[in-house]
């Protein structure tokens, strides 16, 4: 109980600024200037050799997007933690690792419509993202830069968004090595008459997480020949989710009601999370509530 909560207290501005100087951070500039340092030695015209485990679609300028092929330059033999998937919730990841991994990933970016003929590329820049997205497992490639790597967080500063590493623009890429594509995927991409959210669902009961058919999505790898397209990553989670979501909650309709109530908690990245269950016919009720700072 505080005397504050039923008397109107004058703030003392200059105590609050010396608590919130106490509290402050400086780990998130510590690591922008890591990352400075870790990209340094790389310039344009430099061919740079990594290994991509994913690909990023931006949404500024649609139809016209950035596309980019994401690469941990200086840590391939563990390219496959950079992978934003399940698994980090396993591994116990916190914000700041989360931060670090995010900032570590070079992408390397070329501007292209999405109505790219994607349904038919496998050649140049979009055909190697192509491959990356389509893969079980980080790629080998050799991407030609025609620019220095550069960090820029003022789009995060307005908007609510992943952090992301340095941009550089990119002439070229090249496969250095076959990528391996799981059958299930290239069932997919090879029956162009099969609507995307029906391909969806078959890789999702095939053992595949959201953020894996995230990615083959955004390349643009789903879908009816005439309707294949790149789509920029944050709409195609909201597409794949969305999907995924309805065909769950749809395969739980003749399922045999729970016959008391129970509740699940759980917690991880500042986020608490409370599942409540209670007898009844099928539903589902979301709340979203901030809790004061």
């Amino acid at each position: 109980m505080r005397l504050s909560e039923f008397i109107e207290i004058e703030r003392d501005e200059r105590a609050e600024r010396r608590r919130l100087a106490d509290e402050k951070s400086y780990e998130i500039l510590d690591r922008l200037d890591g990352v400075g340092d870790q990209f340094a030695e790389i310039s344009g015209g430099d061919a740079v050799g990594s290994v991509s485990p994913s690909i990023f679609v931006g949404r500024a300028g649609y139809p016209n997007v950035s596309t980019g092929l994401l690469s941990p330059v200086g840590n391939e033999n563990d390219a496959g933690q950079f992978v934003t998937d399940g698994a980090w919730y396993e591994e116990g990841v916190s914000i700041g690792d989360v931060f670090e991994r995010r900032t570590s990933l070079l992408n390397a970016s070329q501007t292209a419509p999405v109505e790219t003929n994607v349904h038919d590329t496998w050649e140049g820049f979009l055909g190697v993202q192509r491959e990356v997205a389509l893969a079980d497992r980080p790629v080998g490639i050799e991407v030609g830069l025609d620019g220095t790597p550069e960090l820029d967080l003022a789009d995060s500063v307005d908007d609510v968004s992943a952090p992301t590493g340095p941009r550089a623009r990119a002439n070229d890429a090249t496969l250095t090595e076959n990528p391996h594509v799981p059958r299930p995927v290239k069932k997919t991409l090879e029956d162009d008459d099969w609507r995307a959210t029906g391909a969806m669902n078959y890789l999702y009961n095939r053992g595949f997480d959201v953020y894996e058919i995230n990615t083959i999505l955004s390349a643009g790898a789903l879908g009816k020949r005439e309707n294949r397209r790149l789509v920029p990553t944050r709409w195609s989670i909201t597409a794949v989710d969305d999907t995924v979501g309805q065909y769950v909650r749809g395969s739980q309709r003749n399922a045999t009601s729970v016959d008391t109530v129970s509740v699940w908690h759980n917690e991880y990245l500042g986020n608490s999370f409370w599942i409540v269950l209670a007898p009844g016919a099928v539903g589902v009720r979301t709340r979203r509530v901030q809790s004061p700072r």
